[in-house]
């Protein structure tokens, strides 16, 4: 859905400082934010996620199979522009988070999974006169996000990565940029119908290059969440806070499950 992050705000969890080694941080006062408490929580966010997702999966996969695909539509479109909305809400409110999250984790697996659908289906062809689902690739997406978000944490808990404020806003507007470029595309081509060469979905070596450099910012993006989230725990923010750190992990995650599921598509493709 998304193709930035509109919960990367450092100023939400206080002005950005540099982020301590994780064997660095101070005992956290009671009530306030915690990195146990966050990690909790954003395991929560990613259970209603998934779960979500393989009940959508289960539900609509037998009508695309049968080759009915425009029943998910309406589907497809509301999960987006809700989780769209709801996304917006609680980064301007996130006092709001520990109730609008779950509703948008729930959203973002429904949007997903029918996502995930359409382009494995583009791919597996027919078999009997069945549309075929290319799981294996939805598979793979999968297990490139929880191993790009396991390697950043690593990295960032061992203090091998930090970023200073200078990279943090460079790739803020980074994500800006291609989220304008995305907007820009969608406008030109889906509502004017002007047919330009268009990079999220081609399968060219520079649209497999973009897709990689998106997949790049995404990453940088989970290490921005990381070290806002440290930030928060240094600083004592209130508790919940915690379900906003847990909410931003969330919309990083599968915005890098979506842009890694587009990167295989296209590698298909060439094939």
């Amino acid at each position: 859905m998304a193709t930035s992050n509109p919960a990367l705000r450092s100023s939400v969890f206080s002005r950005p400082v540099d982020a301590p080694r994780w064997d660095e941080l101070a005992a956290p006062k009671a009530g306030t934010m915690t990195v146990r408490g966050t990690a909790i929580k954003a395991g929560f966010f990613l259970a209603i996620c998934v779960s979500t997702a393989v009940f959508t999966w289960m539900k609509f996969a037998p009508g695309l199979e049968s080759g009915n695909p425009g029943a998910i539509g309406p589907w497809l479109l509301g999960a987006g522009l809700g989780g769209f909305v709801l996304s917006l809400v609680i980064s301007f409110a996130p006092r709001t988070a520990p109730f609008v999250g779950p509703v948008y984790a729930a959203t973002q697996g429904v949007f997903i999974a029918l996502l995930s659908m359409l382009m494995a289906m583009q791919l597996g062809g027919k078999s009997e006169g069945k549309v075929v689902i290319d799981t294996g690739m939805v598979f793979q997406a999968a297990s490139l996000t929880f191993g790009i978000a396991a390697a950043a944490l690593l990295l960032y808990a061992t203090g091998v990565i930090r970023l200073s404020q200078t990279a943090m806003k460079i790739v803020t507007v980074a994500i800006g940029g291609v989220a304008i470029y995305a907007l820009g595309m969608m406008l030109l081509n889906g509502v004017f119908k002007m047919n330009l060469p268009n990079l999220w979905v081609s399968a060219s070596p520079l649209g497999i290059g973009f897709s990689l450099f998106v997949i790049g910012l995404a990453s940088f993006s989970l290490v921005m969440d990381y070290q806002a989230i440290d930030t928060g725990v240094r600083t004592g923010q209130p508790k919940y806070m915690e379900w906003y750190g847990a909410f931003a992990l969330t919309v990083t995650l599968v915005w890098l499950y979506i842009e890694i599921l587009r990167l295989l598509s296209k590698l298909n493709r060439r094939d």
